[in-house]
């Protein structure tokens, strides 16, 4: 399985079965390993710039933490050091902060950090009892998250000032969420009737449109950049 996630030049590819991370350029098809260390090597999340990447990787004592890796110099810089899972990495619009999920807690929530800090990463998330993938609104205002509701996986938004979380989808097996680069929408990935869907939601809830596929699976959908 491979999972792709979009910059305006490039994208960042995954691969389970091997464990590497490439980054491909989108008009030459040219293909660069990134990092193939030991352990898992997954969950890539560019920086604003460009230049870095987020990486989830296990190391060879299996324990998951977030590090950047910068992709011109290949210097690798730890973020998050603790004996839980610290995965799925966001960054703000202006890279300062990183928005990740961890079970530190006891089960999934949302964090933060700042990469390069000394401060102890924060939780942000209080809703419910499973909060993760978070993805950060173009404005910095606003997550979208994996929440727990009713015993169904739905998207929620969260506003950050406040920490009121709602949920905006009505799915029992929703993922996924990416906003739209105008922060309007949000698409996620979802199911009906045993098929995978893709579907847009409004951010206040008003407006969704469903996009389904004629056949096979639909998943990790990621909504690409404003072009110049």
């Amino acid at each position: 399985m491979v999972e792709t996630l979009l910059a305006p030049k490039f994208i960042v590819l995954y691969l389970f079965i091997v464990s590497a991370v490439y980054v491909q350029e989108v008009r030459s098809g040219k293909r660069s390993m990134v990092s193939a260390r030991a352990g898992i090597n997954g969950a890539p999340a560019w920086s604003p710039d460009g230049k870095k990447l987020a990486l989830t990787l296990s190391g060879n004592n299996g324990n998951l933490d977030i590090y950047l890796l910068d992709l011109a110099t290949q210097q690798l810089t730890r973020v998050t050091d603790d004996p839980g899972i610290d995965t799925e990495a966001s960054f703000t619009p202006d890279g300062r902060t990183i928005y990740f999920t961890s079970d530190r807690s006891g089960n999934p929530q949302i964090y933060r950090v700042a990469p390069g800090g000394n401060e102890k990463p924060k939780r942000v998330t209080f809703t419910g009892a499973y909060n993760a993938r978070p993805r950060v609104s173009p404005d910095g205002k606003q997550l979208a998250v994996l929440t727990l509701d009713n015993g169904s996986y739905r998207i929620g938004l969260q506003d950050l000032a406040s920490g009121t979380l709602t949920v905006l989808s009505k799915g029992v097996q929703d993922e996924s969420p990416s906003f739209a680069p105008n922060g309007a929408m949000v698409i996620l990935a979802g199911r009906e009737r045993g098929q995978g869907v893709l579907q847009t939601i409004s951010v206040d809830g008003q407006t969704s449109f469903k996009l389904n596929a004629d056949a096979g699976e639909v998943r990790e959908p990621v909504w690409g950049p404003f072009l110049p």
